[in-house]
Parts: structure tokens; sequence; C-alpha cells
């Protein structure tokens, strides 16, 4: 296909096929951005929890709690919910639920976006191509010395509607589920480690 024939199929698309290529645009920006702050968040998470789980563990809970001060980041905040603050392990519990809640809304931003491209674009591209269609036959019905070739060609152009929606729809769903999972899965290790501080308060305390 030469250039020409890609600029025709493109101007068959009309609108739609350029409000596709709009949605396209702004969910691949979307998920960068996403993937940045994501990246940003998480960064040094692991190393960090590994320092702590050993900590927590051996039961040094002064060394948890110095660890929680000196690092900054998300993990180490809702960590130090959990180690500080009220005396009962309930208003513990939820002063660290709090301050996780806080973080994953941060991640979750924008992300419901690319759930709902990932839903509606195949059927906007599905509406180009009806729209494509309809034309094809209101130029065969127009022209009387037209032949089925005339249909062919429009319906093989509005058929670029619904590869496009396809098109922008695949990696939108991609990049919604990876981030889901991924924010899942974040707020689960940390809930646990928080849970496994505050039990270990917990034994202390009814130690002592």
């Amino acid at each position: 296909m030469n250039a020409y024939g890609a600029r025709q199929i493109l101007a068959s698309g009309g609108v739609v096929l350029f409000l596709l290529v709009g949605l396209s645009i702004y969910s691949l920006a979307l998920m960068w951005e996403r993937w940045r702050a994501y990246s940003s968040t998480v960064r040094g998470q692991k190393n960090f929890l590994d320092r702590i789980r050993k900590a927590v563990a051996a039961g040094d809970l002064a060394t948890v709690l110095s660890q929680c001060q000196a690092v900054k980041g998300a993990a180490s905040e809702v960590l130090l919910a959990a180690l500080v603050g009220s005396p009962q392990k309930d208003e513990r519990r939820r002063s660290s639920e709090r301050a996780l809640e806080r973080h994953v809304a941060r991640l979750e931003r924008g992300i419901g976006a690319l759930g709902t491209i990932g839903s509606v674009s195949p059927f906007i591209g599905l509406f180009g191509t009806v729209l494509g269609v309809m034309r094809a036959f209101h130029d065969l019905a127009s022209t009387a010395s037209a032949g089925p070739g005339v249909v062919a060609v429009g319906i093989s152009e509005a058929l670029v509607t619904t590869a496009a929606g396809l098109f922008v729809a695949i990696p939108a769903i991609v990049g919604y589920n990876y981030f889901t999972t991924r924010i899942t899965r974040f707020a689960d290790e940390l809930r646990w480690m928080a849970d496994e501080i505050l039990d270990h308060l917990t034994e202390k305390t009814s130690k002592a």
C-alpha cells in the first residue's frame, strides 16, 4: 500500500478514527506517567522490607522504628503508623490502614480511565465501521453503474476503525490489569508487614 492509499484509508475513518488516535495517545501517555509514579513509590521498597522483616523476626522493634524513621517513602510511613501513636492495637491498625489508603489512592489515580478506554474503544471502532458501511451502500445506491467493487472498497476502508478500536483497547486493558495487580500486591505486602509488627507489639506488651 502506497502513502496515498494509506492517507485515503485514514481519511475514510473520519472523526471516529481521529478520536481513537487521540484516545491511543492519551492512554499511552497515562500508562507512562503511572509507571513513573509507581516506580517512584516502590523504589527501594524490597530491600527496606527485607530489613524490616528480619528485624521483626528477631523481635528487634527498636531497629524497625529507627529504620522507618530514617527511610522516607510509602512503606516506612505505613509501618511507622503501626508502630507509634495510640497504645490501642486497633487504633494503630486503623492509622496504618489510612496511611496505606492514601498511597493506594495516589497510585490508582487515572487507572480507571485506562479501563474505560479499553472497554469503550472497540465499540467506538465498531460505530465507525457501521457508519462506513452505511456510507458505502449509500454510494452504491446513488451510482447506478457501480458494481460490488464500490461496496467492497468502502467496507474495507470502514473496517479500519474496528481494527483501530482493538489497537487502542488491547494496550489499555493490558496496562489497566498490570497496574491493578501491582497496586494490589503493593497494598497486600504492606498490610501483611504492618500486621506482623502489630502482632509482635501485642506479644511484647502482654509479656511486659
